[in-house]
């Protein structure tokens, strides 16, 4: 009796860069490139749609910045009312 395993390939972004590269200078179809080189069909379209967003959309968090915190005896005292319809009304302190 034999026993089957799955194996699952790790592969870093420079791989898909050079997978990606070898499917768009060739010419098969997306599922059969799939097919030929064990990548899930979902996985091969998300890692596309990643190589084409622009470099500025990946580095978002350069244009993150710390903002000091107030001490806790100094923090304003507030409340927050919304009254979401049909006589539901969310209040948050």
């Amino acid at each position: 009796m034999s026993e089957t395993t799955s194996s699952t390939v790790r592969r870093n972004r420079a791989d898909w860069e050079r997978l990606m590269t070898q499917y768009e200078t060739g010419d098969l179809k997306q599922r059969v490139f799939c097919e030929q080189h064990a990548i899930g069909y979902s996985t091969f379209c998300y890692w596309r749609r990643q190589l084409r967003r622009p470099a500025s959309v990946e580095k978002h968090s350069e244009h993150l910045f710390e903002l000091p915190m107030l001490p806790v005896d100094k923090r304003p005292d507030w409340r927050v009312e919304l009254d979401l319809g049909q006589s539901v009304i969310l209040r948050l302190k």
